[in-house]
């Protein structure tokens, strides 16, 4: 016989006896796992054309500035002419110079660069305007 064969029949035993079953009881032989390595592809990047800003610009008018200051009281506008709404508005003003008018009436001496603040109501009641004189 040759080498190769002694060989073989000298491993048949081991063979046979690692596929034998276990008997109960018995632990089994931990298999240790080959190592493996993760590999991480990262993902390809898009090139998205992005537009370019808009810039807006928002220009707020205010009202020409008068002697009298009735530009400062916009916000008085359509509101009854109670004590509390006059006295808020000769907070605002700074001054009691005012005097409330129907608009109906004439403006006597009505003069754009007094520094009185006249009030127009409305026929509903409500202050609608507001002018220097």
């Amino acid at each position: 016989m040759t080498v190769n064969a002694w060989i073989a029949i000298a491993g048949l035993p081991l063979a046979l006896a690692a596929c034998e079953k276990q008997p109960e009881g018995t632990p089994a032989v931990a298999v240790t796992p080959e190592p493996t390595a993760t590999v991480v592809v990262p993902a390809p990047t898009v090139a998205v054309a992005t537009p370019a800003p808009t810039r807006t610009t928002t220009v707020t008018t205010s009202p020409e500035p008068t002697a009298c200051g009735a530009e400062n009281l916009q916000n008085y506008l359509n509101l009854l002419p109670t004590s509390t709404a006059k006295d808020e508005i000769v907070r605002t003003l700074g001054h009691n110079r005012i005097r409330y008018v129907a608009l109906q009436q004439e403006k006597a001496e009505a003069s754009p660069t007094s520094n009185r603040v006249t009030a127009g109501i409305g026929v509903d009641g409500r202050i609608k305007e507001f002018s220097c004189g």
